[in-house]
C-alpha cells in the first residue's frame, strides 16, 4: 500500500513509491511490443523484452531501459490496460484510506486507465466524486500528452511546461519530494482546488527538462 500524505487540503497518493515508481506497474507485465510511455516502460522492462515508446521519453528513462536490456521497437499498439485493475488495487486502497469522500481525484492523462478505475472503486462508496485529467497545454511531458483518451465526463486541465516545472520545484521545496513534471502538476492542483491527487514518476527521471529548452 502505498502512503496518502496531506498537502493543505489535498492528499497525495505517492505512487512514486511503487517498486516500479509508477501506478502502471499494478497492471499484469503487457505483451510484448506494446507502445507505453516512459514511465509505462519502466514498469515492465527486462533484458530481452521488446516495448514501443510514446510521447516525451527522458534521457534518463532511455538510459535504464538500456542498461536493463530492454530491446526499443520502432512502433507498436497503444497499451490499454483495463481500468478494473486499477479498482481492485489502488481503488480499493484509497475507499480503506480514505475517512471521507473525495471532492476529486486528478491524474495526469497518461495515466487515464489509473484513474478511471479509482473512480470506479470510490463511486461505489461516494457517487459524486469527480474525475480531472491533466493535459499539456503546449509542448508534452512525461505522462502529460496534449490530449486524453477518456470518457467526456472527466474535465480536462491544461498545464504548461512552466506551471509543471513550478509544481515540481514547489513538491520539493514544501515537502522534500522528487516528482516528475506530470504527478507535481497534479499534487499542486489538488492542493489547490482539493481532493486526491495521483502522484505517480520519480523525478529523477526528468532532470534533463530542467534544463530549458
Amino acid at each position: 500500500m502505498t502512503p496518502l500524505l496531506r498537502w493543505g487540503s489535498a492528499l497525495l497518493k505517492l505512487e512514486l513509491f511503487r517498486p516500479r515508481g509508477a501506478v502502471s506497474d499494478r497492471a499484469p507485465r503487457p505483451d510484448d511490443g506494446v507502445e507505453l510511455t516512459g514511465n509505462q516502460a519502466l514498469s515492465f522492462a527486462r533484458h530481452g523484452g521488446e516495448l514501443a515508446l510514446r510521447g516525451v521519453v527522458t534521457h534518463e528513462m532511455r538510459e535504464a531501459l538500456r542498461i536493463w536490456g530492454a530491446r526499443i521497437a520502432p512502433r507498436g499498439e497503444p497499451w490499454r490496460p483495463d481500468p478494473a485493475v486499477f479498482a481492485r488495487t489502488v481503488g480499493a486502497e484509497l475507499v480503506a484510506q480514505l475517512l471521507e469522500a473525495p471532492l476529486l481525484v486528478v491524474c495526469p492523462a497518461a495515466d487515464g486507465a489509473a484513474l478511471l478505475g479509482i473512480l470506479s472503486a470510490l463511486r461505489r462508496r461516494w457517487l459524486t466524486v469527480r474525475g480531472v485529467t491533466l493535459v499539456a497545454s503546449e509542448s508534452e511531458l512525461p505522462d502529460l500528452p496534449r490530449s486524453a483518451d477518456l470518457p467526456s465526463e472527466i474535465e480536462r486541465v491544461a498545464v504548461t511546461r512552466a506551471d509543471a516545472a513550478a509544481a515540481r520545484a514547489r513538491v520539493a521545496r514544501e515537502l522534500g519530494l522528487l516528482a516528475g513534471h506530470a504527478g507535481a502538476a497534479a499534487a499542486a492542483w489538488a492542493q489547490e482546488h482539493g481532493g486526491v491527487a495521483i502522484v505517480s514518476g520519480p523525478g529523477e527521471r526528468e532532470f534533463s527538462l530542467d534544463v530549458s529548452p
